[in-house]
């Protein structure tokens, strides 16, 4: 069992940790999506964010290639009887879609996370018709209880390949062909961004 899969029943209670920001990026991306869009998450985890743009999209497909992930994210849908979701596991790096089939993706919390985020980044971009929205979180440099929180979060496998600081942010994703994104700083006890890229 890899790491998200054991963490996915404590997922969301890790978020709540930092709840104040988490929310404030929900608000963000949801404001971002336009009314009626075709969306895709990747690295969905448990949907929280294909969750709070459901009343914007026409159509959502939440992806994940953790299936225990997957299935805390089909339970929340059922849960609020949402009907606008799709929850299926995909790769990121294989999304499995023609170009351009989706007005909106999302890809929040996860170039950092894996080997290869440039391949990675050129498959969202390839589906992308309009918009990719990449929210991040920084463990970087953090004090206090937020460091404490992401070292415990380390002893279980948590383990970034590439920790970023907020004034780094821009220049990671610019490394990954991500150039030009608008980026909206979110503070919190972890603090946090949304960027967004606009397909030319």
């Amino acid at each position: 069992m890899n790491f998200w899969d054991f963490c996915a029943p404590f997922y969301d209670l890790a978020e709540k940790n930092n709840g104040q920001a988490y929310r404030k990026m929900l608000g963000l991306v949801n404001g971002m999506v336009p009314k009626g869009a075709a969306v895709l998450e990747a690295a969905a985890g448990t949907g929280s964010i294909s969750i709070a743009v459901a009343d914007k999209a026409s159509s959502i497909l939440c992806t994940d290639i953790s299936e225990n992930m997957l299935n805390m994210a089909r339970k929340k849908v059922k849960k609020r009887a949402i009907d606008n979701i799709k929850v299926d596991n995909r790769s990121i790096y294989d999304l499995g879609e023609p170009d351009s089939s989706f007005d909106i993706v999302i890809a929040g919390q996860v170039l950092h996370l894996i080997d290869e985020p440039k391949r990675a980044a050129a498959e969202l971009r390839r589906i992308a018709k309009s918009m990719v929205i990449l929210p991040m979180s920084f463990t970087k440099n953090l004090r206090g209880r937020a460091r404490f929180s992401i070292g415990l979060y380390k002893l279980f496998g948590f383990a970034p390949r590439i920790e970023l600081a907020a004034d780094e942010f821009a220049g990671f994703l610019a490394g990954l062909g991500f150039d030009g994104c608008e980026i909206i700083q979110v503070p919190g006890r972890i603090p946090m961004a949304v960027a967004v890229y606009k397909i030319q």
